[in-house]
């Protein structure tokens, strides 16, 4: 994680550089909000050990997690982070002690004005080695299944405008992917590079636009042979009108993703951008490639109480980049700031908009994201057709979130021998659904229930995991920056593979947590 604390010493030295330049310091509205806390949590759970072999053991937990948070905009540099690192101490089992720790951070810095950008992103979280293995709700359960995944990318990039015509943006961007344990832990993980240029420019024809753009990716890792893609892409854009614009493309493509040596194809394909109103957008993209349809389809809209999106998508995933490539899943967070953005008094304000998701998220003990599915930890390309609709509510006293999601991922290469997921089965299904209904008891006490399914499968009946878990908890403030809660959960999962074994677990969790 060097480079992501160079990443984060540069963005607090540029901060400092140009605080006094930043109308919002200036005003004294804050531009960057920095909040440290701490969380200490107890678990009497019957089954700590739900991956391993024999009887259910029972055991206490305690955990204690300090973290921070920071959100900001000021000068030439915009980003935010979280930060947790997380302790579990096992009563009966001292030999199951362990740390784990969770980054999400991004960040932009504006190097040389209006020239010289730098883009950088970081995460770290658990993740299932296998998606057939032992899957579990509650970090503080001993599953060996899961590992501890880190993934970071930055991208140094110039853009500007050439000969007073077309705009113009070189970028190179580089990603890193690795893991404690599994398929990503041999040698030095998964390392993406990517080259990318692109050229764009108006017409006589004024609603008529152009742009060139071209890229060269390479993909390589110790447990798998180098992928290499290279692309060449024309668009013309037309703005029928303010609200509505279409494109058609063209384009050539020299990769290897199902063989050693690279195949040449041409593709096309089209685009639409409509946007009816400030409340509604709908996006649609389609490719026509060599190994199958590349495309999205993203719907919004919200009104004052409600925000919805559904998305289908279909991509080829590389080794390693769902890790730091994950846009197109929709979490809880997402849809309460979507939602919010219909408030006036966040309107425009995003960092106080952010801050203000965050604080209704922990108030009323909803998952600020809940994944649904694991990633599938691959060697070689596939193919990924993604489906997602997600709701949420925001009511004076009750406030629902739900989200179903499948997907059907396809290995490009057929009978490749890897080591991963796809060389048990060269299809693999995932499905399931999430909700959370929270109810306010008083303006400062909430009870919520949050209900979650997970299904995965493969060619066969030997492949196959399914988990199905529930908590209903009650979350209280005793103070302005303090919350405790106490709740109860329940998991039952079900597997016919061969990494995974069923259990049940049950249990009780008490919480605490104070930020300054």
């Amino acid at each position: 994680m060097g480079l992501t604390g160079c990443v984060i010493g540069l963005m607090a030295l540029v901060t400092m550089a140009h605080a006094q330049e930043d109308p919002a310091a200036i005003s004294g509205k804050p531009s960057w909000y920095i909040t440290p806390s701490i969380t200490g949590m107890m678990t009497m759970t019957d089954n700590v050990n739900p991956g391993g072999s024999g009887e259910k053991q029972s055991d206490f937990i305690t955990s204690v997690a300090p973290a921070i948070r920071i959100d900001g905009k000021g000068g030439r540099v915009s980003g935010s982070m979280f930060f947790s690192w997380q302790k579990n101490f096992y009563a009966d089992e001292n030999s199951y002690n362990n740390d784990q720790k969770f980054l999400n951070a991004t960040g932009k810095a504006e190097l040389v004005e209006q020239w010289l950008f730098l883009d950088a992103s970081a995460n770290i979280s658990q993740q299932p080695e296998s998606i057939f293995g032992t899957q579990s709700v509650g970090n503080e359960l001993v599953n060996d299944n899961l590992t501890e995944t880190t993934s970071y990318q930055w991208s140094p990039y110039i853009q500007g405008v050439l000969g007073g015509a077309a705009e113009y943006e070189l970028r190179y961007s580089n990603a890193h992917t690795s893991s404690t344990t599994g398929l990503y832990s041999s040698g030095s993980g998964v390392d993406n590079q990517l080259w990318s240029g692109r050229l764009a420019g108006a017409t006589r024809f004024a609603p008529l636009g152009w742009t060139l753009s071209a890229e060269d990716q390479r993909n390589e890792g110790d447990q798998q042979r180098d992928i290499l893609d290279t692309r060449l892409t024309g668009t013309l854009e037309y703005q029928i009108d303010p609200q509505v614009k279409v494109s058609l493309l063209t384009g050539w493509e020299s990769e290897n993703y199902s063989s050693i040596d690279k195949e040449d194809s041409t593709f096309n394909g089209y685009g639409i951008n409509w946007a009816p109103t400030e409340r509604t957008s709908v996006s649609i993209r389609n490719e026509k490639r060599r190994y199958g349809d590349v495309y999205t389809f993203d719907f919004s809209h919200r009104t004052a109480l409600t925000a919805w999106r559904y998305t289908d998508s279909q991509n080829v995933v590389l080794p390693g980049e769902q890790y730091y490539n994950t846009s197109p899943i929709t979490t809880n967070y997402d849809m309460i700031y979507l939602q919010l953005a219909s408030d006036p008094r966040y309107a425009n304000d995003p960092l106080g908009r952010a801050q203000a998701t965050n604080d209704l998220l922990t108030l009323l003990g909803i998952p600020a994201n809940s994944p649904i599915t694991g990633n599938i930890m691959n060697a070689q390309p596939y193919l990924q057709h993604q489906r997602q609709a997600s709701v949420s509510l925001i009511g004076a006293n009750n406030t629902v979130t739900f989200s179903v999601q499948s997907s059907s991922n396809e290995a490009i290469q057929t009978g490749a021998s890897t080591l991963d997921d796809f060389a048990l089965s060269q299809n693999i299904s995932q499905s399931g659904a999430s909700a959370s209904w929270a109810r306010k008891l008083t303006p400062d006490t909430s009870l919520t229930l949050n209900l979650l399914t997970s299904h995965s499968s493969g060619d066969n009946s030997d492949d196959d995991s399914r988990l199905r878990s529930w908590s209903l908890q009650m979350t209280s403030r005793l103070g302005v920056r303090t919350t405790a809660g106490l709740g109860i959960r329940h998991n039952d999962y079900e597997s016919t593979g061969l990494y995974g074994s069923d259990y049940t677990e049950n249990a009780i969790i008490g919480t605490l947590s104070a930020s300054f």
